[in-house]
């Protein structure tokens, strides 16, 4: 979820403390918040809420003022449109069946005969 001229955008991804950490400042852009406010309102530790920010603030995806980070007021819908889409990425693969009726058994191997 880098700047959209990165050659290798950081992807936040479900289920990381950096996604949960994202989507509280996300909810908030603009307001700041210290490690332990972020923890207390997420179902995160307090030194998780620490790391996923200091991951986070590397990536410039937060910005931090002395020991608070924050979403700036003018990327917040920006990274809100993004988390969207990878929710809905997420959700598209999970509902794909585990099986493939139309895949061939020994696909890999096959390959070698083409």
């Amino acid at each position: 979820m880098g700047d959209s001229n990165d050659e290798n955008p950081y992807l936040v991804v479900p289920g990381t403390d950096e996604y949960d950490v994202l989507s509280f400042l996300v909810q908030n852009p603009g307001a700041q918040f210290t490690p332990p406010e972020i923890a207390a309102d997420t179902e995160l530790s307090e030194v998780a809420a620490a790391d996923a920010l200091t991951t986070l603030s590397e990536d410039d995806l937060v910005q931090q003022s002395q020991d608070a980070y924050y979403i700036p007021v003018d990327r917040g819908d920006e990274f809100r449109r993004r988390l969207e889409s990878v929710d809905a990425a997420a959700q598209l693969h999970d509902g794909a069946p585990d099986d493939d009726a139309y895949a061939v058994e020994d696909w890999e191997a096959q390959g070698d005969s083409l």
